[in-house]
């Protein structure tokens, strides 16, 4: 049965139907069923108690009796209202839940799935030809009953958001869908937070039924799109409002959106909890180390600490490993969490770097002391990535070329349909397109089967220096599969390098990356999966892949 989506009615014309002919005068000893509505099946409809409703017309010959039937919460219409005229004053108290006119106006009033059911009897057998098949009368007694249901997906106009919020587990607020905000801020509850606690909030809403959200907050995220997020608050002293929501509908859904303050204020105060670091060591854009820290950096207690860090550096291809001095540190200037350090002397991306910090007297702005940690390792920028400028290699533009991969730049021979195929079928990491493999059983598949890339002209010009670079790429596995591994061949010399994502997380995005030695101009990029490197796999077998990247090595001097 096919559903009817509507998105707003504003004419009582009846201008659709069941059949391709727009009149039709039956001979006056036949039977024959037909129905007309004011709408096309397909179409999204907002109800809205004030404006829409959908006509039915039963427009079928030589039938005994008819019958109009609607669900309860939903009413039929007197004749006779216009356009922006108030609906509800021409409900038809008298007529209940069914009505025998041949047709009939009706409001409705329930969100989701609605029914409107048409019943005729007829002296002899009736079908009618429909998109779904033929819908043919059913005999009972001496006569015959066809009857047919319109299943209309109704969307409330308005979303009406809803939400609560927790604090250690325990609920602190709650809105609901049809609780009026006070705008006087004034009145709004207050709740102490500990530096780099959290609250927790959660999306209630389901009125309207709204498929996205994104939360606005004065915390860390300040913005988040989950049902559930969880914000930590680092100001120290402040106490602020803690934002909005926006629940939206988007689409394929008919669009709509409504923003909600949260009424609730925050009251940022001293943490009970250590100072420490919080994140992984890193390398910004500017060639500074980075971390984040559990609370706000008090500026003024930096100075003089520079050399209570200890940065050791080791290459191994250079045979160098030294310290290199810290020339300054200082507060991120967006995140007052964040704390930078600039470095006395350049580092390269080949190198190995460990980030010590002996303790001192580096405060947050509640007077908490940073605690010192030993050798935490700094990851550094990967560099340029040469193959930025084709977005083939995040394999993002379809083309059906007739040789399989359905992806631009790239095709396979193996299989029909093809082990390798560009898809939408899962969220991309990067873009929207992805690549999957699929096997329905891996036994039966060649023992290589090869995802070919780019030719040699093409993929020479984007990379056209021999050198070390480092290749990385993002692999997703579905649960379940056991496959573990391909490889990536580059030419010059067809090397083969293996990815082996045998030990990753399955059900999300994990990138793996390997060092690739070109001895000239690089000519091809294929993949291709190997039984050799699959030892034992046999089944469905599925992983996806994405975003391939390639950045040079930056050689130590």
């Amino acid at each position: 049965m096919k559903t009817i989506r509507l998105l707003m009615i504003c004419f009582l014309a009846v201008s659709t139907s069941c059949q391709n002919d727009d009149e039709y005068e039956a001979p006056d000893t036949l039977s024959d069923v037909a129905y007309y509505t004011s709408v096309f099946p397909g179409s999204p409809f907002n109800a809205s108690a004030e404006k829409d409703f959908i006509s039915f017309m039963d427009a079928s010959q030589g039938a005994i009796s008819h019958e109009w039937t609607i669900e309860e919460g939903n009413f039929f219409l007197r004749p006779g209202f216009k356009v922006n005229d108030s609906l509800p004053i021409f409900i038809n108290e008298e007529l209940g839940l069914t009505t025998t006119d041949k047709t009939a106006h009706v409001m409705f009033m329930n969100e989701g799935i609605n029914k409107v059911c048409l019943k005729n009897t007829f002296s002899e057998p009736v079908t009618l030809q429909t998109e779904d098949g033929p819908i043919s009368a059913v005999q009972e007694g001496d006569v015959y009953i066809f009857e047919k249901c319109f299943e209309i997906d109704v969307f409330a106009k308005d979303i009406q958001p809803a939400f609560k919020v927790l604090q250690d587990g325990e609920e602190i607020l709650r809105v609901g869908a049809n609780d009026v905000i006070n705008e006087d801020i004034s009145t709004w509850p207050v709740v102490d937070v500990e530096v780099n606690k959290t609250l927790t909030f959660v999306d209630l809403t389901t009125v309207g039924r709204p498929n996205d959200r994104t939360w606005s907050l004065s915390g860390i995220p300040q913005t988040s799109t989950d049902s559930v997020a969880e914000v930590a608050f680092l100001n120290f002293g402040t106490t602020t409002t803690v934002g909005n929501i926006k629940s939206s509908r988007i689409a394929p859904l008919p669009t709509a959106s409504t923003f909600m303050q949260i009424p609730l204020r925050v009251r940022v105060v001293s943490s009970s909890q250590p100072f420490e670091i919080l994140s992984e060591i890193s390398e910004n854009e500017s060639g500074k180390l980075t971390f984040q820290v559990s609370g706000v950096l008090d500026p003024a207690s930096l100075s003089g600490e520079s050399a209570n860090f200890t940065v050791n550096v080791v290459n191994e291809a250079s045979g160098f490993d030294q310290n290199i001095a810290v020339q300054q540190i200082g507060v991120n200037p967006e995140d007052g969490s964040i704390l930078e350090m600039t470095l006395a002397e350049p580092v390269y991306n080949s190198d190995k770097i460990t980030v010590s910090y002996a303790g001192g007297n580096i405060l947050s702005t509640d007077q908490r002391v940073l605690n010192s940690f030993e050798e935490k390792i700094a990851t550094l920028s990967a560099g340029e990535d040469v193959l930025a400028s084709d977005e083939r290699y995040s394999f993002e533009i379809e083309e059906d070329r007739g040789n399989g991969g359905n992806t631009a730049g790239w095709w396979t021979n193996h299989n029909n349909p093809w082990y390798f195929m560009g898809t939408r079928d899962i969220s991309a990491a990067d873009g929207t397109r992805v690549v999957r493999f699929h096997a329905d059983d891996y036994a039966t598949v060649p023992d290589v089967t090869w995802f070919w890339g780019l030719s040699a002209a093409e993929t020479a010009a984007l990379v056209p220096n021999a050198g070390t670079y480092r290749l990385s790429i993002k692999v997703y596995r579905e649960s379940g599969s056991t496959i573990g591994a391909f490889v990536i061949n580059t030419n010059p010399e067809w090397v083969i390098s293996i990815i082996d994502f045998s030990e990753g997380e399955d059900g999300q995005w994990v990138t793996y990356e390997v060092d690739v030695e070109l001895t000239d101009a690089m000519e091809r990029l294929n993949i291709g999966v190997r039984k050799a490197d699959n030892p034992g796999v046999s089944g469905p077998q599925t992983f996806y892949i994405d975003d391939i990247k390639l950045a040079p090595i930056e050689a130590r001097p």
